[in-house]
């Protein structure tokens, strides 16, 4: 007994040091945000200027400042956190069982409402015909619809690709029940943001900066353990901290290379004209 004790131990402490170096990380890229020269604004803009045209007419304002990621994107990853959180939570990140129909059809309709919402847009710019017009509120709302797609969506792949008995009997979303909890906090935090209150500037302008990253974080990790033979593998969650380390760190670069490389192109060619 007290042999496998004693080997049991540096397994358990080789686990965990993986999570300690994440939680340094983290503890790091905070720092960083909140103590590097310049406002949280101008960082967070910065930070996710890769992955969001960023219009002021189409961004909300919280406090006199605009938050990082226009209304729409807004609504897609405060909908996508809330609902990877909600399910994981309620136990749903080992399983992996197809939603009924009912279900499928209702995240169906939330991305579709999106992208018709969406395409009403663009419409309205190009001058084209258009059913109503445009707004924040419905970018917002719309997107939040969106990303509870995404965070159910992300779950189920989590679930049916990291674990090696993952619960098929099971669905990750068993009714459209358990859609509505997070669908309405998702609207709830979009509210919030709509009333402007200054105080609530950084707390979502960080929000939506560790919401993106945990989502880039998610496909990475799905990815890596594909391509290097280690899907379909783990028993725990605690086995996965060295992939956890490198999906976020992966996450983090490539947020960085895109907006780098966004800059770059916005020096040598010129900002784009954006209203």
């Amino acid at each position: 007994m007290s042999t496998l004790m004693r080997a049991s131990r540096p397994m358990r402490f080789g686990r965990a040091r993986w999570w300690f170096l994440l939680a340094a990380i983290a503890m790091a890229a905070v720092c960083a945000v909140l103590f590097l020269p310049g406002s949280i604004a101008s960082k967070t803009h910065l930070a996710l200027h890769g992955i969001c045209a960023q219009r002021p007419s189409h961004s909300l304002r919280i406090g006199g400042e605009l938050l990082p990621l226009d209304a729409r994107m807004t609504g897609i990853y405060i909908g996508a956190a809330v609902t990877a959180t909600w399910l994981v939570a309620a136990g749903a990140a080992t399983q992996a069982g197809v939603p009924p129909r009912r279900v499928v059809a209702m995240v169906a309709l939330f991305v579709v409402l999106l992208a018709s919402d969406g395409f009403n847009a663009l419409a309205f710019d190009l001058g084209l015909p258009h059913p109503y017009e445009p707004s924040n509120v419905l970018r917002l709302a719309t997107g939040v619809l969106g990303g509870v797609a995404l965070g159910a969506g992300l779950t189920f792949l989590f679930a049916a690709t990291m674990w090696a008995r993952p619960d098929r009997s099971r669905p990750v979303v068993n009714g459209l029940a358990a859609l509505a909890v997070p669908l309405g906090i998702g609207w709830a935090l979009g509210a919030l943001a709509l009333s402007g209150l200054p105080i609530l500037y950084g707390p979502f302008a960080l929000g939506l900066l560790v919401a993106a990253v945990g989502v880039f974080a998610t496909l990475a990790m799905i990815a890596l353990a594909l391509v290097s033979n280690r899907a379909w593998t783990y028993g725990s969650f605690p086995e996965m901290g060295a992939l956890a380390c490198v999906g976020v760190v992966t996450a983090v670069g490539l947020i960085a290379a895109l907006a780098g490389m966004r800059v770059g192109l916005e020096t040598w060619l010129g900002p784009p004209i954006l209203t």
